[in-house]
C-alpha cells in the first residue's frame, strides 16, 4: 500500500512494510515539518503582491510555519491566503507600512470572501478550519491617522487633526465584541473635530454619528448588537474643551462654556445609558448675564421635562444619567 498524506501538515504516513531503506529520510522530513509548525519563523514581503502560501505534500513549505512577519510598504490592498481543506493555527505580525492611502491587509483561506482583516501593527493568533479563517488572541498596535479612514476591528487610532477635521468610519458588519479606540493625538479635537461615522450601525442606540470636540479625548467603542450598536466602553482621559456656541455633547464630555459672546445651548447626549456623565463649567463667570441652556434631548433632568437653565456666575455641574424616570441627575452642583 502506498503512503498517504496527513490532512493538515501533509506529512507522509507510511504503511508497514513499504519504503524499504527510506524510513530514516522520510521520518527526518516529517520531523522537519513538525519543527517548522512548532517554531518556524518566516518574514513575508507583501509590498508589491499578494502571497499564496503552500502546503506541499511530504515536504517543508512556506504554509507550515508558526510565525509570519508581514513586511513592506503596501502599494495596494494585500491578501495572504492559506490553502483550503487544512486546519492550521499560526501567528501573524503586521510590520507593514500602510501609507496615507490606508491599504488593507487580509489573511484568508483560498475561496473565502474576506477572512480576517489585520489591524495596523497587530500581532494575532489566527486559525483555519479548512474553509474559513478566524482570529484569536491579539496584541494591538497603533495607527496614526491624519485623514478620513475606515477602521477595522481591533484598531487603536491616534487621530491627528492638526491639519483639519477628519472622519473615522466604524467597521462594516461588526460582530459582538469588536472594538475600536480613538485618541486625540495632538490635543486638537476642539479646534478640528473628529467625526465618528456609525456606518449604518447605531451608536449608543442612536442612529446618528458622534462628534468628538474635547481636546485630549479618548474613547473606546465596543460593538454590542444591532439594537445598542456601538457602546462606549471607556471615555477616560477626557480633557476639557471650550465651547462658545451651540453644541451636542457625548458621554464623558467636560465642557468649559464661555458665554461672553451671548447665551447658547449645550445639548445632552441622545440615548444615554446608566452612568453616562457630562460636565459643564462657566468658563468666564458670565452665566448670570448670558444664561447657558442645557437641553435635555428627550430625557428628563432630575425627573423634570424642562431644559435646564444655568444662571449663576461661576457655576459648575456634573450630570449623571440614572434611568428613564430620573433621567439626568446632579452628581455635583456648585450653585
Amino acid at each position: 500500500m502506498a503512503s498517504s498524506t496527513s490532512s493538515d501538515l501533509k506529512l507522509e504516513l507510511m504503511t508497514t512494510g513499504e519504503k524499504s531503506g527510506q524510513w530514516g529520510t522520510i521520518t527526518n522530513t516529517n520531523l522537519q515539518i513538525l519543527e517548522q509548525a512548532a517554531s518556524g519563523y518566516l518574514p513575508l514581503d507583501v509590498a508589491s503582491s499578494d502571497i499564496a502560501l503552500a502546503l506541499d505534500s511530504f515536504a517543508t513549505s512556506n504554509g507550515k510555519n508558526l510565525y509570519y512577519k508581514l513586511t513592506g510598504t503596501l502599494a495596494a490592498n494585500r491578501t495572504v491566503t492559506m490553502p483550503a481543506a487544512a486546519e492550521r493555527v499560526f501567528i501573524i505580525e503586521d510590520a507593514t507600512t500602510r501609507s496615507s492611502s490606508h491599504y488593507t491587509l487580509n489573511v484568508k483561506v483560498v475561496g473565502e470572501a474576506t477572512g480576517v482583516v489585520v489591524p495596523v501593527g497587530a500581532k494575532m493568533v489566527l486559525y483555519s478550519d479548512g474553509t474559513n479563517m478566524f482570529s484569536g488572541p491579539m496584541t494591538k498596535g497603533f495607527n496614526t491617522v491624519t485623514s478620513a479612514y475606515t477602521a477595522v476591528s481591533g484598531d487603536q487610532i491616534l487621530a491627528n487633526t492638526t491639519g483639519g477635521a477628519i472622519t473615522i468610519t466604524l467597521p462594516a458588519s461588526p460582530s459582538t465584541g469588536d472594538e475600536v479606540s480613538i485618541t486625540d493625538a495632538r490635543g486638537t479635537f476642539a479646534t478640528n473635530n473628529l467625526t465618528i461615522d456609525r456606518n449604518s450601525q447605531p451608536i449608543e442606540s442612536a442612529a446618528t454619528n458622534d462628534v468628538l470636540i474635547t481636546n485630549g479625548q479618548f474613547v473606546d467603542l465596543v460593538y454590542v448588537d444591532a439594537t445598542r450598536g456601538w457602546a462606549y466602553k471607556n471615555t477616560k482621559d477626557r480633557g476639557y474643551t471650550t465651547v462658545t456656541a451651540n453644541v451636542t455633547t457625548i458621554a464623558g464630555d467636560q465642557i468649559l462654556a464661555n458665554t461672553t459672546g451671548g447665551a447658547f445651548t449645550v445639548t445632552l447626549p441622545a440615548s444615554p445609558v446608566v452612568g453616562n456623565e457630562v460636565v459643564v463649567i462657566d468658563a468666564r463667570g458670565t452665566f448670570a448675564t448670558n444664561n447657558l441652556t442645557v437641553a435635555r434631548n428627550g430625557e428628563p433632568i432630575n425627573t423634570g421635562t424642562s431644559d435646564l437653565i444655568l444662571s449663576t456666575n461661576g457655576q459648575a455641574i456634573t450630570l449623571v444619567y440614572v434611568d428613564a424616570t430620573r433621567g439626568w441627575a446632579y452628581k455635583t452642583n456648585t450653585a
